[in-house]
């Protein structure tokens, strides 16, 4: 006469403990975020990449978007690969992801990682930067049309600094595409000031720099023969690009926000809701406009168009990398044996 009761209370009880899980449940996806969101940076404090995500945090922390803090996490390395690494191994909860431009791409198709945009769930793009060719003020150069005529010429002549395997070398290679039989001899370089000691002391012929580093140089002595824009940048209304001079090459730089894979999608509207907001504030439009940025935020189905036609413009570029040196120190290494071997012989013929 007991069974009854005893299993109702029971059955009350399970659906109950349920109830409060499905409560919880709820309460934890709606309470997002309930830490600090942590945006890694694969790039060294002070560079381009991180002021670039400072000025987010600073427009979400003083405009109180955001009811946890934003906190940026440096991890340098490698062209940007340790960090991006780390990023695409973290806990996919929203409170983890990277920023990190066309690096993403560029990395990959160098060879430098295994693993691209494919890897990752996309939040959004915020910011695009256009490319500027530059040469010393005293060059030769007074078109990118006549300097191409020259790498076309006299192949593997002009030197062409860059830092290989990163966007600006991609800048480069797209240039070096844009007309038939150009050739340039690359090398290693850095950074922009790096870049832009290297051009300054006749070590490189021509480089690439973003309208920003143009901006900050540009009186350094330096001379900008085109930008690499479908159209003239609004900044620099009297610089040529380079379509204008029957050069067909095209490239520019976007600022993109990842999340590792799986992160639920509710959470990744989240963030891409606190950065549409950002992207509004005083502080990001007066902060683009300094770094010459178009205001531009991609979400959804765009920023997937965006993604995959960058993905697809790398199909193009072929990658000529160094003849590998012989091994020299095995090279030395029998040189050396076979004088000790001579010296053996004629020590015993004597």
């Amino acid at each position: 006469m007991f069974l009854f009761p005893i299993r109702q209370t029971f059955l009350y009880r399970y659906l109950n403990l349920i109830l409060v899980g499905c409560v919880l449940v709820i309460e934890t996806l709606s309470g997002y975020p309930q830490k600090p969101i942590t945006v890694i940076v694969p790039f060294a404090a002070g560079g381009g990449s991180d002021v670039f995500v400072r000025i987010f945090q600073k427009a979400i922390r003083k405009n109180k978007l955001c009811p946890q803090p934003i906190v940026i996490k440096n991890i340098a390395g490698a062209g940007g690969t340790i960090g991006s690494r780390s990023a695409k191994n973290a806990t996919p909860d929203g409170h983890t992801i990277l920023c990190l431009h066309d690096g993403i791409y560029t990395a990959k198709h160098y060879g430098n990682a295994d693993w691209g945009p494919e890897d990752f769930e996309p939040i959004a793009a915020t910011g695009r930067s256009g490319v500027v060719v530059a040469v010393k003020e005293d060059s030769a150069y007074d078109s990118l049309d006549e300097l191409m005529e020259e790498a076309r010429d006299r192949p593997y002549q002009l030197v062409y600094g860059t830092n290989l395997g990163a966007p600006n070398h991609y800048s480069a290679l797209f240039l070096q595409n844009g007309k038939s039989g150009v050739k340039f001899r690359f090398t290693q370089t850095g950074g922009g000031a790096k870049r832009l000691a290297q051009l300054k002391g006749g070590h490189i012929d021509l480089t690439g720099f973003s309208l920003a580093e143009y901006q900050q140089f540009k009186d350094a002595g330096i001379k900008a023969l085109a930008s690499l824009g479908e159209e003239r940048e609004s900044s620099f209304p009297n610089l040529s690009t380079a379509l204008e001079q029957d050069v067909r090459a095209t490239h520019d730089l976007m600022q993109f926000w990842w999340a590792p894979k799986n992160t639920p999608p509710e959470r990744i509207a989240y963030l891409q809701n606190l950065l549409d907001k950002a992207m509004v504030t005083k502080e990001i439009k007066e902060s683009f406009q300094n770094l010459h940025m178009d205001p531009v935020i991609q979400v959804g189905q765009e920023l997937q168009k965006t993604i995959s036609d960058r993905s697809q413009k790398l199909q193009g570029i072929t990658i000529e990398k160094p003849t590998a040196l012989p091994p020299l120190e095995w090279i030395i290494l029998c040189m050396t044996a076979v004088c000790f071997l001579f010296v053996i012989r004629e020590t015993k013929s004597a």
